[in-house]
């Protein structure tokens, strides 16, 4: 028995990144011959895992295609299935059993404590905590790894721009703490000419986790912004506060009516997009075609509401498009991201599977565009690769 490698992640409880396994059966002796059609089964130690489909697909390479999730109690990391042939009396077939590891990964939701920081006169300490737990479970992820970096800049730039970093493990409660202080002879990170502008920044490098929330952590949080207690002598008067303010409520009164009028319109020009494409779909159009054209409307629509250049050249300027445009679940948005990588770059035939997998992940996104309460607004939105 041979098991052919691949190079998909598994999502553990995530229904479109399951475990997937392809491979043959060869004939010992005589001609070698690629035996199909035989009862086979997937087992994760005495468990028995539900397969998806039709193990033997008529494809014509006569090759098996063993495709089950990766159910919420398996552990993140490698883990090891057992593939079992049983025999076939009626070929003189004798049975065999073939163990494959496989990295199962989770998704996981960052949680930080406090979610901003606001430095005093004097103060000499920073501190705080991450909590990681499952997506799927909701518990906690213990032994996960994190690093905290203290920036004068933006968190894109903290390979030049850190002062102190801390690197750690969160606990058996998935939390992870960090501390940075400004020691005896240095001024106190008030002192904005020394330091300058404080901002603390977060990255991992598990293995095993999924990498839209690595890169989501190093590149799109942001980290926690840092405002600063205001010396009595820099102190604003009385009059110049009160109108700041006025000007300010006046700019969101106007902005406030801007996004209602345009809210409603975009919303529905991107649900519009997903439900013609799910009408498509389930007429029976051809799956690959139908997503093509669904992806084509979505790069024009980005590109009219500023989310997206009208040159953009990349795949990743698309996905960080849609992500922006679209405030909607991470679980949601990965479904839409993989359908469309699968119908771009995969040769093999788009078939029922497919379909079901596209119609599903078009329902979660419309399901939870009717959701929203706020649409934010990119008049001025540029993707950036980096």
């Amino acid at each position: 028995m041979e098991v052919f490698p691949n190079n998909l992640y598994i999502i553990r409880g995530d229904p479109t990144a399951p475990i997937k396994l392809q491979g043959r059966i060869l004939e010992i002796g005589g001609d070698s011959n690629v035996m199909s059609n035989m009862s086979i089964s997937l087992k994760w130690g005495d468990s028995l895992l539900p397969l998806s489909g039709d193990p033997w697909p008529e494809d014509g390479t006569e090759h098996f295609g063993l495709i089950t999730n990766a159910i919420q109690v398996m552990p993140p990391g490698p883990l090891t299935l057992i593939i079992t042939v049983e025999p076939d009396g009626s070929r003189y077939l004798n049975g065999a059993t073939l163990e494959v590891e496989v990295d199962i990964l989770i998704s996981v939701v960052f949680r930080f404590t406090p979610d901003s920081l606001h430095i005093l006169e004097g103060q000499r300490f920073i501190n705080g905590a991450v909590n990681v737990s499952a997506f799927d479970t909701g518990q906690p992820v213990e032994n996960f790894t994190l690093s905290a970096y203290l920036v004068n800049s933006t968190c894109s730039q903290r390979h030049t721009s850190t002062h102190f970093s801390v690197v750690g493990l969160t606990n058996q409660d998935g939390l992870f703490t960090y501390e940075f202080e400004s020691f005896t002879g240095l001024p106190s990170f008030h002192n904005q000419t020394f330091w300058g502008g404080l901002r603390v920044c977060f990255s991992t490098d598990s293995e095993y986790v999924d990498p839209i929330n690595k890169t989501w952590l190093a590149n799109f949080h942001g980290g926690l912004e840092v405002t600063y207690e205001i010396q009595s002598a820099q102190a604003f008067g009385f009059t110049t506060i009160l109108g700041l303010a006025l000007i300010a409520i006046l700019l969101a009164a106007g902005a406030a009516i801007l996004v209602r009028r345009r809210r409603k319109a975009t919303i529905d020009q991107l649900a519009g997009v997903f439900s013609y494409t799910a009408e498509l779909l389930a007429a029976g159009d051809e799956v690959r075609e139908a997503i093509f054209n669904c992806y084509e409307s979505l790069c024009q629509i980005l590109m009219s509401r500023g989310f997206l250049r009208r040159d953009f050249e990349t795949v990743r300027e698309f996905e960080i498009a849609i992500r922006n445009a679209l405030p909607i679940s991470d679980q949601a948005l990965v479904a839409l991201d993989r359908i469309f990588e699968e119908a771009r770059y995969s040769s093999h035939v788009l078939g029922e599977p497919h379909r079901q997998n596209a119609q599903m992940a078009l329902s979660t996104v419309l399901q939870e565009i009717d959701e929203l309460q706020d649409f934010p607004e990119r008049d001025s939105y540029i993707a950036d690769e980096d």
